[in-house]
């Protein structure tokens, strides 16, 4: 499948915004500010060398120290640094609420004008707010959906991809039947990302980790037990990979894109990593199954922008910020993060036809609580421990997840 079309989107840019202005900083007034980004792809190093070398050239006042890190290390590196009191200036993140709390970070209205920020797909800047106030903004969106191998779906006798909880046993058993080498479905319940895999079967049983009528969290609710005991039956009836509990996303796409997994949720860039693992699945997308009482929705989730307070760097973080979402500046972005939901409005309406089936599904996206302070600790928690419960006591181990999360707080 087809990338995002970001070429027609420079072109687009290039002309319709020729004429942005950017802060620049007199000569003498050096600054320089340090960047922390995650590798989205191999192409990230490139990119941010070519964008802060014409940076530079149009702002001389600023030096910029960049550093590109593997997720796993940014995870580790950029909360150490912001622990010991040697924040970036600027820093990529899937998280930002707590940092937010401690004061560290620019409002959003510091660095871009109403203009840019009116830009932002409003449930993304939203979900970008920390008690009513922005104080990071979104890079790129993605969203979730139900993937399926056809042919293995298909051969098996199954008339239509499962739309209920229901449908998805039903069809597990005969791929099952069929194909006894092959997983019917995957569920990655490992650290690399157990909180999505739950959010999303939870989500579509009107489960949640945070009610935000009543602003409790409500990990071990009623709609969560069920679901988590719901997936427990789907391991231990063998319908999903040996293991859950230790199966990371990135093992079960792998598994996917072998032929060796009939059903898996996944990301809007799952057609690109298949790509990348040369994968010859012919596979389908289609809304996430749910159960007999809830709906389809999707996972949204977003990753950030943010930039953190420190004497004098204020001119030059926002020259920085405003000159990357120049559209032709975002353009290149997105072309060499992969095939990511855009987070601009702008860039949403010259998208390839292969992501609007994850675009039209934003409607009914649920996000993590990412707008408390308490969030990154919870979803720490709920990643470890999670999918134990489908070893141990469903109730008991998302019980023990709700102390953890109720001591954390709510703000």
């Amino acid at each position: 499948m087809k990338k995002i079309g970001l070429r027609r989107l420079s072109a687009i840019a290039a002309v319709s915004l020729s004429a942005t202005v950017l802060a620049v900083v007199p000569a003498h007034a050096a600054t320089t500010i340090k960047i922390i980004t995650p590798n989205y792809t191999d192409a990230m190093p490139a990119y941010y060398a070519d964008l802060n070398a014409r940076f530079e050239a149009a702002n001389p006042g600023i030096k910029v120290e960049h550093t590109n890190l593997s997720w796993d290390d940014i995870l580790v590196k950029g909360r150490t640094l912001v622990a010991t009191n040697s924040t970036p200036d600027i820093m990529n993140l899937n998280t930002f609420s707590d940092y937010a709390a401690a004061d560290l970070l620019y409002k959003a209205t510091d660095i871009f004008d109403a203009k840019t920020l009116a830009d932002f797909v409003p449930a993304f800047i939203d979900n970008s707010k920390y008690n009513g106030t922005a104080y990071a903004v979104p890079d790129l969106a993605s969203a979730r959906m139900f993937f399926y191998n056809k042919k293995i779906l298909y051969t098996s006798g199954v008339n239509k991809v499962p739309t209920t909880w229901a449908e998805v046993t039903a069809a597990a058993k005969k791929i099952k039947a069929k194909y006894p080498a092959v997983y019917p479905i995957a569920i990655p319940l490992g650290s690399e990302e157990a909180q999505g895999e739950f959010a999303i079967w939870a989500g579509g049983n009107n489960g949640r980790y945070f009610d935000n009528d009543t602003k409790k969290w409500v990990i071990n609710s009623k709609a969560n037990v069920e679901t988590l005991k719901f997936l427990t039956g789907l391991v231990k009836a063998g319908l999903t990979q040996p293991s859950p509990a230790s199966t990371n996303r990135t093992d079960a796409f792998k598994l996917f894109s072998q032929g060796k997994v009939g059903m898996i949720n996944a990301s809007v860039f799952f057609p690109s990593t298949l790509k990348d693992y040369k994968s010859k699945v012919d596979y389908g997308v289609a809304p996430f199954p749910h159960s007999a009482t809830g709906k389809s929705i999707t996972l949204g989730v977003q990753d950030y922008f943010m930039a953190f307070k420190k004497p004098g760097n204020d001119v030059a973080v926002k020259a920085w910020m405003n000159f990357l979402f120049q559209p032709s500046n975002y353009a290149g972005f997105l072309r060499a993060a992969g095939g990511f939901i855009p987070a601009t409005k702008s860039a949403s309406t010259a998208v390839d036809s292969s992501l609007l089936p994850f675009i039209n599904q934003l409607p009914n996206a649920i996000f993590y609580p990412g707008d408390l302070a308490a969030w990154p600790k919870v979803a720490g928690t709920i990643t470890t421990q999670v999918g134990t419960g489908v070893i141990y006591d469903a109730k008991g181990v998302l019980d023990k997840i709700q102390k953890v999360a109720v001591a954390a707080g709510t703000k």
